[in-house]
This record gives structure tokens, sequence and C-alpha cells, in this order.
């Protein structure tokens, strides 16, 4: 069972000894929503402050978010909020209805009909800060205190002890409650360890549902062969082995155990099978192994995923996620072991969780566009769309580096050929007036774009093979003008689909192919004005604002080449080399859609943390994609599932190595 100890400090001295009382009790209740819209009701409704604007910043979904309010000595009179980097339909508005509900309702906790799961509790945290602020209980909180020009790691926060609200005393702290914290939880209360997992959030990370693992039960009975010392190294190799064969390897030899416990837990594996035919190039065969898992739930299962289904599971166990708690930093011994961290609670008071071993399983840096400059700049050459989770900010990397770890050298980006955008619009990041980055399309996926159709420069110039894994068109659009890419086809857009029969998400567009739902998403776009129709190649070049005669001679030559059955200019196999000849024909720009990053802190088999001189850090562990020594410079698409299932395997495995039932 799991049990917490709750110890008092004083804080900021004199009456702020009897506010922190009231944070502490939030805390006993496992960082639970409840406990903190009573705390910040309760401190609302008490309507003693100090006359005065306040202002707090947090982090929201995809920006900072700040929040300024005005006291008089009894009331809140005025509070305003600037959200404008968050979804302007969803967060923004969202936080704006919000801002004014507080003042009318004299509360944090007034009601609102928005649904914005991240921003909204952001708001609130920083709300409760300035409040907190007006009643003499606690300073400025400032989420983005450092965050300043281009410097993306800043320095560790200073926190002092005196700032402490409260502290909490376990075995085990797991950072994070997404695939890998998940999977490290479960583990931890099957072993009936004393642990916690704190999660920034108010939800959970999101669930990935394709899970890729080697020699399971499902693979055996559908007849499935792995090679395990090709996908060694083949892994090894788009890498250009600037990788830890050994971590792989560890992947390798426990990712059947994985997904077996999520049999044993009455979940439902399955595994599906790679076409023959998928090759990625003519005479150039790629190794394209049946990895790809999806795993259902228990029949009647209520939950709504598997990280709802394994919440219920720890909950049964006697342990609680503490959501809420956004990690502030690392802390560490005089010997520079890690002994736990710092976080700020949802009503932005300091917490301290001290541990005798801590997991980082904290996701990558796909909404840090400060990160993302600095360790990834293919991004901003070749990405027009996000498909990341926006609070993924690569906070756990960063408290890692403080505390000494070694981070990859290069980056390891994961990018979807799916941004559609219109023609003008370039690759990369866009400011916006108060100077929040984000990605100029609208559209995150659109799965027609993976599809090995014809495409072509803003010069109207075929450029590279298109049947290759997704994100090396983009890297190759990277080397071209603005980053950015035509797809051009005619009217067999269905049955054209259908004939190329790829492999993992791009056979969505397959699906849908078979069902009859792609065209319809393609005149959807035309209606949108992201995608263009034309009776002629000479009218849709005009449409697209390409050049008009070099476009025309393209698509005659890859007819030519379509022809004789051979892509005698850049290899691409002969049955995915489908003529463009019937009307009416169609088009669009593409770029990149980020989904995440896949480099972090350094890491050995057992998921524990080099630090700078290639020595374990005691007492840290790391998994998923704050961890590194697994990819680099891509992801290797074809190896479907192969990210969320090194995620899950390293979660439980690293609670197995602190348990020392690992080798």
């Amino acid at each position: 069972m799991r049990k917490t100890y709750i110890a008092r400090r004083d804080f900021l001295r004199g009456a702020a000894v009897g506010a922190l009382g009231l944070a502490a009790t939030s805390l006993a209740a496992c960082g639970s929503a409840s406990s903190s819209t009573a705390a910040s009701s309760s401190a609302a409704a008490a309507g003693s402050y100090t006359p005065g604007t306040y202002t707090a910043t947090v982090k929201g979904y995809s920006s900072y978010i700040t929040v300024e309010m005005t006291f008089d000595e009894s009331s809140i009179t005025a509070c305003s909020v600037n959200a404008a980097g968050e979804t302007p339909e969803i967060g923004t508005k969202a936080a704006e209805e919000l801002a004014s509900l507080i003042v009318s309702d004299q509360s944090v906790d007034a009601t609102t009909t928005a649904t914005a799961d991240i921003t909204l509790p952001a708001v609130r945290k920083a709300a409760n800060n300035c409040i907190q602020q007006a009643q003499g209980k606690a300073v400025a909180l400032n989420e983005n205190a450092g965050d300043t020009g281009d410097d993306w790691l800043g320095e560790a926060p200073e926190i002092d002890a005196s700032q402490i609200s409260a502290t909490q005393d376990t075995e085990l702290l797991i950072i994070g409650a997404g695939n890998g914290g998940m999977m490290a939880a479960v583990t931890a209360a099957d072993a009936g360890m004393d642990f916690i997992v704190c999660e920034q959030n108010q939800t959970m990370g999101d669930t990935r549902h394709w899970i890729g693992a080697v020699d399971t039960d499902a693979q055996k009975a559908a007849g499935v062969t792995i090679q395990k010392d090709r996908l060694l190294n083949e892994l090894a190799r788009y890498a250009s082995y600037k990788c830890d064969m050994d971590v792989i390897k560890m992947w390798i030899q426990n990712s059947a155990e994985m997904v077996s416990y999520l049999e044993s837990l009455g979940m439902r594996p399955s595994v599906h099978i790679a076409p023959e035919t998928h090759v990625g190039g003519n005479n150039m065969e790629y190794y394209v192994p049946s990895l790809w898992h999806t795993v259902d739930l228990p029949e009647g299962s209520e939950a709504k995923d598997r990280h709802a289904f394994l919440e219920q599971y720890i909950n049964e166990k006697g342990y609680e996620i503490q959501y809420g708690m956004t990690l502030v930093r690392l802390v560490q011994d005089a010997s520079g072991k890690v002994t736990g961290a710092i976080f700020s609670d949802e009503t932005g008071a300091y917490v301290q969780v001290n541990a005798e071993n801590v997991i980082l399983a904290t996701g990558g840096y796909p909404g840090n566009p400060k990160m993302v400059k600095a360790l990834a700049p293919i991004i901003n050459e070749c990405v027009t769309a996000n498909s990341y989770f926006g609070p993924d900010a690569g906070m756990g990397i960063r408290a890692g580096i403080w505390a000494g770890a070694k981070r990859d050298t290069e980056c390891a980006p994961m990018i979807f050929d799916r941004g559609i955008v219109a023609p003008g619009v370039k690759a990369g990041y866009v400011e916006d007036e108060n100077g929040n980055l984000a990605f100029p399309g609208t559209v995150g996926q659109f799965n027609l774009g993976t599809q090995p159709h014809l495409k072509v420069n803003k010069e109207g110039l075929r450029f590279a093979n298109e049947s290759c894994p997704y994100d090396f068109l983009n890297y190759a659009a990277s080397l071209q003008t603005d980053g950015v890419y035509a797809a051009i086809m005619d009217c067999k857009v269905e049955e054209n689909v259908i004939a190329y029969d790829q492999y993992g998400c791009a056979q969505i567009a397959v699906d849908m192919a078979k069902g009859g739902a792609l065209m319809p998403a393609l005149e959807q776009q035309v209606e949108a004005g992201l995608a263009f129709k034309a009776d002629t190649i000479e009218e849709l070049a005009e449409k697209l604002g390409l050049p008009v005669d070099t476009l025309v001679a393209t698509v005659d030559r890859y007819n030519e080449l379509c022809a004789k059955g051979v892509d005698e200019d850049f290899g691409k196999e002969a049955y995915r080399m489908r003529p463009i000849t019937e009307p009416p024909f169609y088009g669009y720009f593409m770029g990149g859609s980020l989904l995440t990053t896949c480099d972090g802190l350094r890491i050995n088999r057992k998921c524990q943390v080099y630090d700078q001189n290639h020595k374990v850090i005691e007492g840290l562990y790391c998994v998923g994609d704050c961890s590194g020594s697994f990819f680099s410079g891509n992801y290797p698409e074809y190896f479907v599932g192969v990210a969320v299932g090194r995620t899950m395997t390293q979660g439980r495995y690293a609670v197995k190595a602190i348990l020392g039932e690992t080798v």
C-alpha cells in the first residue's frame, strides 16, 4: 500500500503559516481537483486582501499564460488573462471566460461551460497564486522565469526550504502519467512498493495505441517471425549507430513480456501483418517486420482507454495519481544522488517529494519552440503543422541536465508528411503579436499526404523518391524552397492509394480509400482552399502558383517513366509509379506535421541516467521520449509502434531494475 508522510514547514513566516496548513491539506488528497478548488474557494471567500495588483505566469497548453488580478481589502475587483498563445477557439476563449467569472463569482472555482482540459487548470493555478499573494501567503509564481532570450536550458530554480509548503516521502517517485509512467506504476503496484505518481496536467498523457513488440504470443499465433539480429542492426543503421545497441536489445528482449503482462490484466493484443510488397524503393528493400500490435481493453471494461484502465488498476491497490504537479527541479544530496523532486502544485505552492529513486517519464519537447529551434533545427526547416501534445515541453530533460545528465548529441524528431497548407505558406514557426511561436498549418494530420504520389518543389520539379519513410520526404524538402512541396495526382486517387498498399499509419488512407471516404476528405480540403482541382495540368499549376511549363514537363516525364515501368530518375517501385493522365487533377502543398521528439537523456539498458562523464547518476531513471540512446536523426516509421513499445517496456523494466529483478 502507498504510504505518504506530510510535514508542514513555515513559509514566508508570520501569517503565512496558517495558509500553508490549507495547502498541505490539499496535498493529502493526492492533488485531487476537489481539494484544490475547495482551498481556492475558501481563500477567496475569506476576503482579507492587501489591496493591489498581482500577477502569476504558468505553462498552459501551448504557451505561458499570465493572469493579473486586482484586489481591494475584501474582494477581487478585476481579473485579466493573457492566453493568446493557446488554441484561439478553445483555450484562449475559455481562459477569457473564466477570468470574467472569477470576478463575478469571487472564486477561481467558478463554473464554466468551456472545455479546455489543460488551459483552464493553468488559469486557476495562476489565479490561486494571485489570491495567495494578496493574502500574504505566497510570492509571485513565474514558471517562465529564467526562460529569456534563446537560452532553452536556463538554470535550475533556487527554491529555499522556507518556500516548501509540504513534503512527502516515498520509496519511488514516478514523474509523468503517460505510456511509460503508467507501466512503471502498475509494475510498482504489483510489487507492493511505496510510490507516488506526479502528473503535471489534470488528465493523464495521451494513450498511444500502436505498440511495437517482438516475439509475442500474438505474433507466434499469426506465424510471424522477427529476425532479431536484422531488426537490431537496422535500428542502429537508421540511427547511423549513434545509439546504444544494448538499450535497443533490452526492448527487443523484454517487449513480449510487457505485452504478456497487459494480457494478464485481461487485455487482448493482436498483431498487424506488414504487406510483403512494402519495400520502399526499386530493388532497395527496407526491412518492414510485423511489430505492430494493438491491445484492446478487456471485454466489458468501462475505461475510456488503456491509461484509464491502468489508473483504475492502481486505485484498486490503494494508489492514486497526484495531478496538477508541475516539475520544478530534481533534488540531490551531497554525493549527487537524486533524492526526489520539487513541484508546484495546482495552487502554485511548492511541494517536495523525497524518494529513494526517481523515474522521469515526462515525454519529449515538441511543445517547447525554444528547445526545438536549438536542439532540432531541421524541424523549423520542414514542418508546417503540429500533432503534438502541447504540454510536452521538455521539463524532464531540462531537470535531468540540471542534475548533471548527458543529453543525446543529435535530435530524433517524429515528423509525418501530412501538414497541408495553402500556397505561399513556408515551413517553420511564425510569431504572433505576443511573441508566441506556432506552426502555420491548421490541419495536423491530412492522411492523404503520406501517399507516394508525384511530389514537386516550388519550381515544379521532382526532387526525391516519394516512396520513402514519412519524415525522409520532409527532410528532403528542407533542402528545397521554403521547405514545402506539392503533391500532384489525377482522378484515380482512391484506386492508386489502394494499389500503393502502405503500412502503419499510412494505412489509414488505404482504409479510407477502400471505404469510399478518401475523396470526400480531399474535396473537403478543396472547399477549404487548401487543395485545388483542375481540368488540366496547366490550370492546376496556375492555381498552385507553380511554373506552368515546368510542371507540365515534370508530369510528362513522370508519365513516361510510369509507362516504362522503371523509375530511372529516383528509383521508386514500379507498382507505385501511377500515371497522371485523367482529369480532374488535384494538387496541394505539404510540409511536415510534428508529433514528438525522441532524443533525450542518455541511459543504459536499466534506464539509469548517465552523467557527463558516462557514469550513472544514482537514484535517477528515465524512460520514453525524455530518454535517449535509442534513436538518432529520425524515427524509423517502418518499425510501427516501436516508440510506444520501447516506452512501455522501459517503464516496466526500470521498476524491475530498481527491485533487482533484471540483468
